[in-house]
C-alpha cells in the first residue's frame, strides 16, 4: 500500500489535504481561544453582578455551606487568633509545592471563620506571627470556598499529621482543634487592613474560567473536518491499492446488454421460409 500512496497523484492530493487540515486545525484553536475568552468575560460579569457581602450573611454558624456561596466575595471585621494558626501541606502555587497558612478570624459575635492567609514553600520555617499580625480590629476581604472533603483521607491522616498541621481545610477537622464556633467553609484572603507583616505569597482566588459551549462546538467541528480530510485521502489510497477505483469500461462498439428474450434464438418457421407455404401460395388463384 505504501507504493500506492507514493504515486504522484496521491502525493499531490496528500499535500492539498494536509494544507487544508492545518488550516482547519488552526481555526479550531482559534475557536477554542474564543471559547476561553468568552467564558472569562461571562465569569467576570457574574462576579460583578454579586458585590462583596459580609461573611456572616452567607455563612451563619451551624448552617451548611450553600452552593450559591462558592467563589463569592465577602468582607469581615474582627481580629486574628495567631496562637491557633495551622499549616496545610501539599499545596501547589505555580510549579512549586508548599503549605497554606490558615488562621482563625474571630468575628464580633464570638464565632470564627478559617482564613487562608497565604502560601509558604515546603521546608520553609513556619511564620512567627505573634509580632506580624495586628492585634486590633481588622477589615478583611476574600473569597469563599467550601470545606474540603474529608471522606478521601487515609485512615490516621489526621492523627499522623505533624504538630500544627492538618491535611485539609475542613470545618469538621478545625472544630476539633479550635475552641470557638466555626462557620462552614473558609475564606481565601485577598486583602486585610491593617495588613500583616511577613512574606506570605498570595493564594490565587480566581476560579477556573469556563468555556463558551457554542465556540467549543465550533472548535470540535473544525478538528473533525481536519481528521475527515485525512481519512478520506487514506480511503482513496486504500481503494486504489485494492483495485476498486479502476472502472470497468465497456468494449468499443459494444451495444447495450442483451436481454434474456433477445439472446434466445428462434426456430419458428416463417411463411416465406416454409416450402409447403410457398407451394400453397402458388396454387392459390
Amino acid at each position: 500500500m505504501l507504493r500506492t500512496a507514493l504515486k504522484p497523484r496521491w502525493l499531490i492530493l496528500l499535500a492539498v489535504v494536509l494544507a487544508a487540515a492545518a488550516v482547519m486545525a488552526r481555526l479550531g484553536e482559534w475557536q477554542l481561544d474564543r471559547a476561553r475568552q468568552k467564558g472569562e468575560r461571562e465569569r467576570q460579569a457574574a462576579a460583578a453582578a454579586h458585590p462583596p457581602v459580609p461573611v456572616e450573611q452567607l455563612l451563619p454558624v451551624g448552617a451548611a455551606f450553600p452552593a450559591s456561596a462558592v467563589d463569592r466575595r465577602v468582607t469581615a471585621r474582627g481580629h486574628w487568633e495567631p496562637k491557633h494558626q495551622l499549616l496545610v501541606p501539599g499545596r501547589r502555587l505555580g510549579d512549586a509545592t508548599g503549605l497554606w497558612v490558615v488562621t482563625p478570624f474571630r468575628l464580633a459575635d464570638g464565632s470564627a471563620v478559617a482564613v487562608v492567609r497565604g502560601w509558604i514553600p515546603a521546608g520553609a520555617s513556619p511564620p512567627s506571627d505573634a509580632p506580624a499580625l495586628p492585634t486590633g480590629d481588622v477589615d478583611l476581604a476574600g473569597v469563599l470556598r467550601p470545606s474540603e472533603p474529608v471522606d478521601d483521607l487515609q485512615p490516621g491522616a489526621v492523627a499522623d499529621a505533624p504538630p500544627g498541621q492538618l491535611p485539609v481545610v475542613a470545618a469538621a477537622l478545625l472544630a476539633q482543634v479550635w475552641p470557638y464556633p466555626l462557620a462552614d467553609g473558609y475564606v481565601v484572603q485577598t486583602s486585610a487592613s491593617p495588613a500583616a507583616a511577613g512574606d506570605l505569597r498570595a493564594v490565587s482566588t480566581e476560579p477556573a474560567g469556563g468555556l463558551s459551549y457554542q465556540n467549543l462546538s465550533y472548535a470540535l467541528q473544525w478538528w473533525l473536518f481536519s481528521a475527515f480530510g485525512l481519512f478520506f485521502w487514506w480511503r482513496l489510497v486504500r481503494d486504489d491499492h485494492r483495485g476498486t477505483l479502476r472502472a470497468v469500461a465497456p468494449a468499443a462498439g459494444a451495444g447495450p446488454p442483451v436481454g434474456d428474450d433477445e439472446a434466445k434464438p428462434t426456430h419458428e418457421p416463417t411463411l416465406e421460409s416454409t416450402p409447403d407455404a410457398t407451394a400453397d401460395a402458388g396454387e392459390r388463384p
